[in-house]
Formats: structure tokens, sequence, C-alpha cells
């Protein structure tokens, strides 16, 4: 169990007790001189222990980026040190019971005398929130309760953490600009404490995906507020328990509906839900996806899907002035930018646009696409004068990206041409 500290002055002090802890080991790692790189790395998991113990103690912003930081920033941490980031995604911490019984009372009122059988230990907890069983009406729900004080926390978490990572070397790579990394960790974190809006999203995805092979939970409004999410309980397995067990022939079924999914989401519905977490999806027994979470679902407009259609088209078809022509009508790259940071855009989608290209299945494993799309994507960054970060595509990117890991880890592979019909005519 824990006690999250909810107070500016409580929050403030561990953020910077973990950062002098930080400049410590930076100091360190300056002056010392170490007997192997094995020593060396030792200091630098030891210090990310610390990273994780302290966000997994305030949840909210801190554990948020610590999760992403594992997944968006691999390639500018030491392989040690992502694995321990890792852990910050079946983190255990969380609320004792009395405090969550309480913010049930508060939020439901009397309906809270509706819900019985309610779980004294939660079924998750994640850097938001955590998830108990219970029982309304005869039916087994689920209710996800917010931590206390976790919205508010966002902007002063963030400013800290900003500071934080930029006074140390422990993101390698002298010239990385964190700002889009920064921002998109806001942006995901206000849609995921909007419980109203994320209701909102469960019920259109629920109506849009009634007919197909994908599982979406009832919500309860009736049961729902700001602060708390009641909906129907799925019951499945986790993506790893189902893999462990699961014939190449099921893997390959289920890779099939991860990379369908995402096509019909963006392209068909507009509604993407852009955290890839393992744990947002369930495997049913009749091996159906269940969809759980709808936090961090991003709406695109019927105009920028068409819009980006034309340069995913021009992507593909290798044609450069019209992937430039239709990218600075986007905003994607201003046009007063030099020939290198344009060539690193071309780069960069005739990266993305590959693996759709070729004719032969596309590898999950090739660590060579993984680390030239990251490269590209952060010296492209790092590089642009006058393009803004176009926060559009990280989500996009991102959501891909994240699919991609998840096929990668079914070890499985799949023709990726057979699926651009999608992209060109959906």
């Amino acid at each position: 169990m824990a006690k999250i500290p909810t107070g500016l002055w409580s929050r403030g002090s561990k953020l910077v007790g973990m950062a002098t802890k930080m400049a410590a080991n930076e100091l360190g790692t300056r002056l010392k001189t170490w007997e192997s790189e094995k020593d060396r790395i030792q200091s630098k998991i030891e210090l990310a222990q610390t990273i994780v113990k302290t966000m997994s103690e305030l949840k909210g912003a801190s554990m948020k980026l610590g999760q992403l930081m594992s997944m968006d920033m691999g390639e500018y941490l030491p392989p040690e040190v992502t694995k321990v980031l890792e852990t910050l995604h079946q983190n255990a911490t969380f609320l004792p019971y009395e405090k969550i019984e309480a913010i049930l009372k508060e939020e439901l009122g009397d309906k809270f005398q509706h819900l019985t059988d309610i779980s004294q230990t939660p079924l998750a907890a994640a850097s938001i929130g955590q998830v108990h069983s219970a029982t309304l009406d005869g039916k087994t729900v689920v209710i996800k309760v917010q931590y206390p004080g976790v919205a508010d926390s966002i902007p002063s978490d963030l400013k800290l953490l900003k500071m934080l990572m930029k006074n140390v070397s422990f993101v390698q790579g002298k010239d990385t600009d964190l700002d889009p990394f920064f921002k998109e960790v806001e942006e995901v974190l206000i849609r995921e404490t909007d419980y109203i809006n994320e209701c909102e999203m469960l019920k259109r995805y629920r109506d849009v995906f009634k007919d197909s092979d994908y599982v979406v939970p009832l919500v309860y409004p009736d049961y729902s507020t700001k602060k708390i999410i009641t909906m129907e309980r799925i019951h499945g397995k986790s993506l790893n328990e189902w893999t462990e067990k699961s014939l190449l022939g099921e893997r390959q079924a289920l890779a099939h509906q991860m990379m369908s999914l995402y096509l019909e989401e963006f392209f068909k519905h507009g509604l993407v839900q852009t955290d890839p977490n393992p744990g947002n999806f369930l495997l049913t027994q009749n091996n159906k996806m269940a969809l759980l979470d709808f936090g961090a679902v991003k709406e695109y407009d019927r105009d920028f899907i068409e819009n980006y259609r034309k340069v995913l088209i021009a992507s593909f078809k290798q044609d450069k002035n019209k992937i430039l022509e239709e990218s600075v009508k986007m905003n994607f790259i201003d046009p007063r930018e030099n020939d290198e940071v344009k060539d690193l855009y071309l780069q960069m989608m005739d990266c993305l646009a590959a693996p759709f290209r070729q004719e032969h299945p596309f590898d999950f494993a090739d660590k060579k696409f993984y680390e030239d799309s990251k490269n590209l994507s952060w010296t492209l960054t790092r590089k642009c004068k006058y393009s803004p970060p176009p926060k559009d595509l990280l989500f996009l990117h991102r959501k891909l990206a994240g699919v991609f890991i998840l096929v990668k880890k079914l070890e499985v592979k799949l023709v990726l041409k057979n699926y651009w019909n999608k992209i060109e005519t959906d």
C-alpha cells in the first residue's frame, strides 16, 4: 500500500530529493575514474531504481513520465536503465481501500450503497488511478478511481521534472530537445485525468465497434463522475499471459487484429487510443481483443485524415515533391527550413512507409527499423528552426510504434503491403 503525496510542498520535496541524487550521480560520473564500463552502468541502474521508487510513490505526471521514457526514449538511455524504468508499467503500489472507499462515498453519495463486494485490493494500479472490482445490480463491474490531487499536480510536477531532466546527463545526447516530449506528456495527462471525456470516448468506441471483432465494455454513466468510472468487467487474459500459451496461428490472428484496429481507428472513425500500453488490452476466451482504457483517445477531424492520407500515399510512391507539398499544407514542415531539414523529413517519412511497400513479410524484430525511425525523428526535432513539433504526428507515430512493439512480442511477421488498401481507400 502507499500514501500518495498531494501537496505542492510534499511532492516538490520528493522531486527535489530525487534531483539531488541525480545531480550527485552526475557529478560522480564526471569526476570518478571507473574501473569498468560495468561499474558505470551499475551506477546508472541504481539511479534508475531511485527514480522508479520516487515516481511510483508520486504517481501522476512523474510516473507517466517514467513510463513514456522507457518506451519513447529507449535509444537515449542505456538498455539496463530502460529495463528498470519498464517496471513502472507493472508497478504494484496502491492506495489503501479506506481511502478508495472515502472517494467513492464522496463521489456517489447515496448511490454508493448500490455497490457491493468491492474488492479490498485493486485489480490494477497505474499512474492516474487504480481499478477495483464490484457488483452492481447483480452484474460484475470494475471501478476506476482517480488518485487524489493527481490532476492538480500536473503543471508543477512537469515544470520540476523538465528542469531536472535538462540539468543532468541521464539522457544521453547533449543536444536532445525534450520540449516535444514534455508537451506530449502534458497533453496525455490532461486527457487521462478527464474522466468525463473518457466516459464519452468509451461510449463512442462501443458504438463504432459494436459489430466488430473487438470487445468494448459497457459504461455506467450514473455511477461515473469526474473522479471515478464504472464499467462492465471483461474477463480475459493479459497479452503476456495469453502469448505464453498461444499457438503461432493464434498469435498471427492477434497481430492482424492489432494492425487492423489502428488503421480502422484512424482512417475510418477518426478516434485513436494513443497509449499502446499492453495493460490496456485483454484477450477473451474466444480470442477476441478487449479494449479497456480510453483516457488517451485523441480525435482527428476528417480534413486532417484525408490530407494526411495524401502525405502517406506520396510517401508510399516516394514522390518527394508531393510529400513536401502536402506536408507544408499541413504545417508538418515549414517551407523556410533548409535542405538538410527537408531531407531529414523525407527520410523519416520514407522510413515509416518502407515496411508497407515491401512484398515479403515485415520482421517486427528488425532493430535497424526502430533505431532509424527514432533517430530520424529526434534529429529532425533538434534541427528544425521554424517548424513546430507536429504533435498530431507524435501521437499517431507513437501509437503505430507501440503496435509494432506489441506485434514484435508475438514473434510473428506480417505482409504489411496487404494493409495498404485500408490506408489508401478506407
